[in-house]
């Protein structure tokens, strides 16, 4: 008796809700897990949502878990586009090459997101390193005027709020103060 072939199943239609129930485990445990079950086919990908949120404001798609590696010196050669990423968890490690910091100086990061500093015009981003989606942060100076404009004591007419003129490597916000009141309650 000759032994059956193996049953040859269709992975790629599966329903949408088995479909859904495991990209939400898998994104539970780690986002880019989640991000490789999608780019398995086009059936996946349409059952399940984009971890791409423009706003990055979705914390279920943040790489949480994901830490990055200081190298050598624990200073990021102003030509490097690459960072390696440690994930605490499962103890993987990704060297990701990000063209996106070209230009840009790191600042800081939070919650697997990477802080950017233009260092041409002073524009601060948030980076998603396995995403590339970019947020651009408001204007320093603009936030900074509406916080002081809602303060009781601030008027315009009582100091020089002024841009320091931009170099090439960064720009200042300055505030010249007169009569600077002693307290701010």
């Amino acid at each position: 008796m000759e032994a059956a072939a193996p049953e040859e199943r269709d992975w790629t239609s599966l329903h949408p809700d088995i479909t859904r129930l495991i990209a939400e485990r898998l994104l539970d445990e780690d986002v880019t897990e989640y991000i490789v079950f999608r780019a398995v086919c086009t059936q996946w990908r349409s059952s399940t949502p984009s971890p791409r949120d423009p706003t990055l404001a979705d914390r279920r798609f943040h790489p949480r878990g994901w830490v990055a590696l200081c190298e050598g010196t624990g200073v990021r050669p102003v030509d490097a586009e690459s960072i390696t990423f440690f994930h605490t968890s499962t103890g993987r490690v990704r060297r990701v090459h990000l063209w996106e910091l070209q230009g840009q100086r790191i600042v800081g990061f939070t919650d697997g997101l990477i802080l950017l500093l233009d260092t041409g015009t002073a524009v601060v981003r948030v980076l998603h390193p396995f995403t590339r989606v970019i947020v651009r942060l408001p204007d320093l100076a603009c936030v900074f005027h509406l916080v002081l404009s809602k303060q009781a004591w601030f008027k315009m007419d009582s100091g020089l709020l002024r841009l320091a003129q931009r170099s090439r490597l960064c720009s200042q916000l300055q505030l010249l103060w007169y009569g600077f009141p002693t307290s701010l309650s």
